[in-house]
This record gives structure tokens, sequence and C-alpha cells, in this order.
């Protein structure tokens, strides 16, 4: 009589006795490439992860806070910069809800000023040093959030102070904070499965071994 090799349903032997000390598996080769096929698909899933990450970021790190530009003069704030508030004194200034911003001011009289985030109450929330000396600048630099409403030089705060209007909300309802993004997310992912995914295969060959084993001892029986 005969004797015919079990195969799984994939076709291949189930003999595969061991993994050797080398990651290849000892009976047919196809294990071996098979396992080999396997972990180049999952380390390319993670190398392809990790790259749209690393550029996702270094495209965010190239992107600079959007810049707002004042003259400083006790009569009020001269508008300079974006085009919108050229030329306007104590302009309103449109935010946008979690967008990073940079207000920038020009001392041009030669009296002390500074420039600062303030809430609809005359809560501070960000402020700049103070300079005193004609042409010195100072500025600060934020996330915007629901709650501000004005900005203003505390040094003199009836005259040098301008609206601010901002739009949307944070996702997540925090103020200025945010979860991780989603390329953070995806390549977390991608690593996770870098890790686990040969494992699993690992386990899996196993597991057809022991069937392998079972199958082979049946044989031997009859």
């Amino acid at each position: 009589m005969c004797l015919q090799w079990p195969v799984d349903s994939y076709g291949f032997p189930s003999n595969v006795r061991e993994i050797g000390m080398n990651g290849d598996f000892t009976g047919d080769g196809r294990d071996t490439v098979g396992r080999r096929a396997f972990l180049r698909t999952a380390g390319a899933t993670a190398a392809a992860g990790a790259t749209t990450m690393a550029g996702s970021d270094d495209a965010a790190a190239q992107e600079e806070a959007t810049r707002y530009e004042f003259g400083g003069e006790v009569p009020g704030w001269q508008g300079r910069a974006p085009p919108e508030i050229e030329g306007e004194t104590n302009p309103t200034v449109e935010l946008e809800a979690g967008t990073e911003y940079t207000f920038w001011f020009e001392n041009i009289d030669g009296a002390p000023h500074n420039i600062a985030m303030q809430d609809s109450e005359g809560n501070t929330l960000v402020e700049s040093e103070t300079v005193t000396g004609e042409g010195s600048t100072a500025s600060i630099t934020f996330t915007a959030t629901a709650e501000m409403a004005q900005y203003i030089c505390l040094v003199h705060p009836t005259t040098m102070v301008g609206d601010a209007e901002v739009a949307g909300e944070v996702e997540g309802g925090g103020e200025g904070e945010s979860g991780p993004s989603v390329e953070t997310l995806l390549l977390v992912a991608a690593l996770v499965m870098a890790f686990v995914s040969p494992v699993l295969f690992a386990l899996f060959l196993f597991s057809r071994s022991r069937e392998g084993d079972e199958g082979e001892g049946e044989l031997t029986t009859r």
C-alpha cells in the first residue's frame, strides 16, 4: 500500500517539524518561502507607514505659524500684515481655533509696549516681554482657542486693544490641545503589525506542524 503525506488547505505538506535557529523551517522548503514572503509583506507595510508619517512630520515642521504684524504706538496698534489689516488702527483679527499664530510688533514711538491675548473677562492668556526702544520688536506665538477675545498692550490697555474673532472649535473640546494625529496612529499600527505578524505566523505554522505530526501518526498506525 502506498502512503501519501497529508497536505493542508493551501496544498503545502503539513509535516513541518520545527523552526531552525536561522528562522527557516524544516520539512518542505515551500513553508520557508511562504514565511519569508509573509515577513517581506509585513515589513513593507510597516516601512510604508513610517515613510508616510515621516513625510507628514517633515511637511508639518516646515509649515510656519500664521503671522500678524503690527506697529505699536500709544494711539493704537497699526496693522501691517496680512494685507487685510494693513493701514488699519486696532484691526479686528480673524482666527481659526486650533491654528497656530504669531503676533509680532515693532515699537514705532519709543514708549514701552508689549502684546498679549486676553479672554472676554480680561484674563491674560499669553503675553510678550515689554520693549521700550523705538524699532525694538517683540512677539507671541500661540494656538487659537475659542476663549480668546482680544489682543492688547498691557501698558496702554485703553488705546492699544483690538478684537479677536475665533471661528471653529478645537477637536476633542480641548483648549488648544488635540489628541494624537491620524499619521501618528497609523505609524503605531504599522509598527505593531511589524512586530506581531511574524509571531502570529510562527504560531500558525507551529499549530500546522502539530496537526501534521498527528496525521503522520494516524497513517503510520494504519
